[in-house]
Protein backbone atom coordinates (compact mmCIF):
# COMPACT_ATOMS: atom_id res chain seq x y z
CA UNK A 1 0.00 0.00 0.00
CA UNK A 2 1.28 3.22 -1.31
CA UNK A 3 2.04 6.55 1.23
CA UNK A 4 -1.17 8.65 -0.26
CA UNK A 5 -3.49 5.05 0.20
CA UNK A 6 -2.83 5.07 4.12
CA UNK A 7 -2.86 8.79 4.47
CA UNK A 8 -6.23 8.43 2.89
CA UNK A 9 -7.41 5.68 4.93
CA UNK A 10 -6.13 7.47 8.04
CA UNK A 11 -8.57 10.84 7.15
CA UNK A 12 -10.97 8.70 6.60
CA UNK A 13 -10.67 7.03 9.89
CA UNK A 14 -10.36 10.12 12.06
CA UNK A 15 -13.55 11.81 10.09
CA UNK A 16 -15.93 8.77 11.36
CA UNK A 17 -14.51 8.88 14.37
CA UNK A 18 -15.54 12.42 14.37
CA UNK A 19 -18.96 11.43 13.35
CA UNK A 20 -19.57 8.65 15.76
CA UNK A 21 -18.46 11.15 18.72
CA UNK A 22 -20.89 13.83 16.93
CA UNK A 23 -23.48 11.05 16.96
CA UNK A 24 -23.61 10.41 20.97
CA UNK A 25 -23.57 14.19 21.48
CA UNK A 26 -26.60 14.18 19.62
CA UNK A 27 -28.36 11.45 21.76
CA UNK A 28 -27.43 13.01 24.72
CA UNK A 29 -27.88 16.74 24.53
CA UNK A 30 -30.10 18.37 27.04
CA UNK A 31 -33.38 18.56 25.67
CA UNK A 32 -33.72 15.25 25.20
CA UNK A 33 -34.36 14.69 28.32
CA UNK A 34 -37.52 16.56 28.68
CA UNK A 35 -40.64 14.86 28.60
CA UNK A 36 -43.71 16.50 26.97
CA UNK A 37 -46.92 16.87 29.08
CA UNK A 38 -46.12 14.36 31.83
CA UNK A 39 -47.05 16.77 34.79
CA UNK A 40 -43.67 17.50 35.92
CA UNK A 41 -41.79 20.63 35.23
CA UNK A 42 -38.35 19.78 34.28
CA UNK A 43 -35.56 21.84 32.98
CA UNK A 44 -35.57 22.57 29.12
CA UNK A 45 -39.70 22.85 29.28
CA UNK A 46 -42.05 25.82 29.65
CA UNK A 47 -44.97 25.40 32.32
CA UNK A 48 -47.98 26.44 32.33
CA UNK A 49 -49.68 26.86 35.85
CA UNK A 50 -53.32 26.50 36.96
CA UNK A 51 -52.88 28.90 40.17
CA UNK A 52 -50.88 32.38 40.64
CA UNK A 53 -47.39 31.90 41.78
CA UNK A 54 -46.82 28.70 39.84
CA UNK A 55 -49.57 26.91 42.15
CA UNK A 56 -51.35 24.45 41.48
CA UNK A 57 -50.81 21.76 38.60
CA UNK A 58 -48.89 22.28 35.63
CA UNK A 59 -48.85 21.65 32.19
CA UNK A 60 -45.40 21.30 30.55
CA UNK A 61 -44.43 21.53 27.21
CA UNK A 62 -41.21 20.76 25.35
CA UNK A 63 -42.31 21.41 22.14
CA UNK A 64 -45.27 23.09 20.55
CA UNK A 65 -48.94 23.28 21.47
CA UNK A 66 -50.67 24.65 18.19
CA UNK A 67 -54.27 24.00 20.79
CA UNK A 68 -55.07 23.52 24.36
CA UNK A 69 -58.31 22.20 23.65
CA UNK A 70 -57.39 18.73 24.48
CA UNK A 71 -55.14 19.02 26.93
CA UNK A 72 -55.72 19.27 30.47
CA UNK A 73 -53.77 19.57 33.89
CA UNK A 74 -52.78 16.52 36.30
CA UNK A 75 -49.91 15.25 38.32
CA UNK A 76 -48.11 11.97 37.74
CA UNK A 77 -48.39 11.39 41.58
CA UNK A 78 -51.71 12.32 42.97
CA UNK A 79 -54.37 15.49 42.75
CA UNK A 80 -53.69 19.28 43.12
CA UNK A 81 -55.48 22.46 41.87
CA UNK A 82 -57.21 22.11 39.01
CA UNK A 83 -56.21 18.60 38.74
CA UNK A 84 -58.47 16.89 35.32
CA UNK A 85 -59.27 20.58 34.18
CA UNK A 86 -58.75 21.97 30.61
CA UNK A 87 -55.33 23.72 29.99
CA UNK A 88 -56.97 25.67 27.39
CA UNK A 89 -57.83 29.56 28.86
CA UNK A 90 -57.38 27.86 32.08
CA UNK A 91 -53.62 29.20 32.97
CA UNK A 92 -52.93 32.21 36.10
CA UNK A 93 -48.71 31.76 36.05
CA UNK A 94 -46.00 30.13 34.15
CA UNK A 95 -41.79 29.40 34.42
CA UNK A 96 -39.96 28.87 31.54
CA UNK A 97 -37.10 26.68 32.56
CA UNK A 98 -36.33 26.06 28.49
CA UNK A 99 -33.00 27.91 26.86
CA UNK A 100 -34.79 30.14 24.77
CA UNK A 101 -37.93 32.30 24.29
CA UNK A 102 -41.69 31.32 24.74
CA UNK A 103 -44.41 32.36 22.64
CA UNK A 104 -47.82 32.40 24.02
CA UNK A 105 -51.52 33.44 22.36
CA UNK A 106 -54.65 33.45 23.60
CA UNK A 107 -56.35 31.89 20.51
CA UNK A 108 -55.51 28.33 18.82
CA UNK A 109 -52.82 28.33 15.84
CA UNK A 110 -51.04 31.08 17.37
CA UNK A 111 -53.52 33.85 16.77
CA UNK A 112 -55.13 36.61 18.79
CA UNK A 113 -52.63 38.71 21.68
CA UNK A 114 -49.01 37.35 21.50
CA UNK A 115 -46.75 37.72 24.65
CA UNK A 116 -42.69 36.30 24.90
CA UNK A 117 -41.43 34.80 27.90
CA UNK A 118 -37.45 34.53 27.90
CA UNK A 119 -35.39 31.87 29.52
CA UNK A 120 -35.98 31.86 33.39
CA UNK A 121 -38.86 33.84 33.73
CA UNK A 122 -41.37 33.27 36.39
CA UNK A 123 -44.53 35.14 36.87
CA UNK A 124 -48.05 35.38 36.93
CA UNK A 125 -49.91 35.83 33.75
CA UNK A 126 -51.03 39.47 32.98
CA UNK A 127 -54.73 40.73 32.64
CA UNK A 128 -54.56 39.91 29.16
CA UNK A 129 -53.23 36.22 29.45
CA UNK A 130 -54.48 35.06 32.70
CA UNK A 131 -57.32 32.14 31.69
CA UNK A 132 -57.09 33.10 28.30
CA UNK A 133 -54.04 31.21 26.67
CA UNK A 134 -54.48 28.39 24.05
CA UNK A 135 -51.46 27.55 21.76
CA UNK A 136 -47.49 28.48 22.99
CA UNK A 137 -44.59 28.06 20.91
CA UNK A 138 -40.73 27.81 21.81
CA UNK A 139 -38.24 29.92 20.05
CA UNK A 140 -36.92 27.64 17.09
CA UNK A 141 -40.46 27.13 15.78
CA UNK A 142 -41.13 30.48 14.32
Amino acid sequence: MNSSSMTRRRLVGGVLAVVAMAGIGLVTAPGAAALNKDGSLEAYEFGLYYNSGQGGCVFDLAVSDWDFSNDTFWRPSGTCYGYGQTTNDNTASYYNRDTGTWWVYTDADGDGAEGTLPPGYKGDASRTFKNQISSAFPYDAH
